[in-house]
């Protein structure tokens, strides 16, 4: 094959091995959102890079140069923590030089032999310079198919074996990840930086080391090493998931119970109307009006708690809309609910209660003026919708598509911001979707679930 031939083939199926390395990756971590295009070619070759690099047993300075240049590449163009980064980063950092090591130590000699096997009549030609050319364009070749190959086979496991993609872990459980794969990363940073391999045999013709096979071991450990961190990512992420869904249950559950004791005593007084209408008909005139303007201070008395034919709802907008009014907000309701909708009331209540919320947060930064909300709510055709809509502060960022959840302006944030988190899990559970949007100084959340 003509040499620009062989390079430019060289360039086209290590680029297909860095790609599929990048978006083997972004099953486990996304690319930051401000300049995607820029860090996507940053990413994409940081991992050219670090999957071309030759690695030879020994020879310290490629393996730590391309190693520090890569971990830079995934701080730099990837979200998440610090230490989501540096797991992740060197998680695969050590799985493709280990690779790397396999093949610069000992696939290459093999490939060498292979080619005086195929083609025996290079032995014939004294003129050693000839004779390395024809090898390495051979060696060449074979080493990128290799690599091409090994990524596409990181590229299938990942994609099979990734967690959802929304996938969290805390701090606390990526430090441990750390830990746990500082050991194949220790032992692929040692053999290409600290090892000696003085006694290594040379082959003819004399290009590559022949390296002794007891490194082998060593190397086939830290490459399938990265089969169980993934497992291990995927074990950890779905124990997080349990652990949030039942914090989310529980907090629901509360929200609901308080609920139904505020709209118990809303219908506990509706119901002592008469007995009220009694007493007052019994009272002399001054004892009267007192007790009259005591009663009317009570606004439950006097607001109707019938909205639909949940009851559900029928309290968490009988109990919002008493908040509203104290805080000067107006609401704008439209519902077509004909009958009980089939799921956990916890978690009607946790939807409609969690969208108020955030929707009244957001109104008490506006003037009085400008503070209200608009609910629509359906039932039909075999799903049920929820819509709330409540203008924003100027300020107020956008929300993109893969920033779905955005943070509480809660002073206390250990403790608040799980409106939303709440919400989605409770979506997702259903097999619903969930959208939120901000367009002309407007939040929009928007939500669907099949009904049962």
């Amino acid at each position: 094959m003509k040499p620009f031939l062989s390079q430019l083939l060289w360039l086209c199926i290590s680029l297909c091995s860095a790609w599929l390395i990048m978006h083997s990756m972004e099953y486990l971590i996304s690319l930051k959102q401000n300049n995607r295009r820029l860090k996507r070619c940053a990413m994409l070759i940081g991992c050219w890079i670090l999957s071309n690099t030759v690695i030879f047993i020994g020879d310290p300075f490629n393996i730590l140069a391309v190693t520090l240049l890569f971990m830079a590449m995934v701080l730099i163009s990837c979200e998440g923590s610090f230490w989501k980064k540096l797991t992740l980063g060197a998680m695969y950092a050590s799985t493709i030089l280990s690779f790397n090591v396999l093949r610069d130590n000992y696939l290459k000699p093999l490939f060498e032999r292979l080619e005086i096997f195929l083609f025996p009549e290079r032995r014939l030609l004294y003129d050693e310079y000839v004779i390395e050319q024809l090898s390495l364009d051979f060696i060449q070749i074979v080493s990128i198919f290799t690599s091409f190959f090994f990524s596409l086979l990181l590229y299938i496991c990942t994609k099979k074996s990734a967690p959802d993609k929304d996938y969290t872990l805390s701090d606390h459980l990526w430090k441990l990840m750390l830990l746990l794969t500082a050991a194949p990363f220790s032992i692929v940073l040692s053999l290409g930086a600290l090892f000696d391999i003085g006694d290594s045999l040379y082959l003819l013709p004399p290009h590559y080391l022949l390296t002794p096979v007891k490194y082998l071991p060593i190397l086939l450990i830290a490459i399938f090493t990265f089969v169980i961190l993934l497992r291990c990512i995927i074990i950890l992420a779905r124990q997080q998931k349990l652990e949030q869904q039942v914090m989310f249950t529980e907090i629901n559950r509360k929200y609901y119970e308080s609920m139904e004791l505020h709209h118990f005593e809303i219908r506990r007084l509706k119901h002592d109307l008469a007995n009220h209408l009694q007493i007052l008909s019994n009272l002399p005139e001054e004892k009267r009006n007192a007790y009259l303007s005591e009663l009317t201070e009570n606004t439950a008395i006097t607001q109707s708690m019938s909205y639909c034919e949940d009851t559900t709802i029928n309290a968490v907008l009988t109990v919002k809309k008493n908040l509203m009014e104290l805080y000067g907000i107006s609401m704008e309701l439209t519902i077509d609910i004909c009958t009980e909708l089939p799921f956990d009331k916890t978690d009607i209540c946790a939807l409609y209660a969690n969208a108020l919320d955030n929707a009244i947060e957001a109104c008490m930064k506006l003037p009085e003026t400008e503070r209200r909300i608009t609910l629509k709510s359906k039932a039909q055709k075999g799903l049920f919708c929820l819509e709330v809509s409540n203008p924003i502060t100027s300020a107020t960022e956008s929300i993109s598509e893969n920033d779905m959840i955005p943070p509480t302006s809660k002073a206390d944030k250990s403790n608040h911001g799980f409106g939303l988190k709440s919400i989605k899990e409770i979506v997702g559970r259903y097999h619903g979707s969930l959208e939120l949007e901000t367009s002309n100084g407007t939040f929009n959340l928007f939500l669907y679930i099949p009904l049962l």
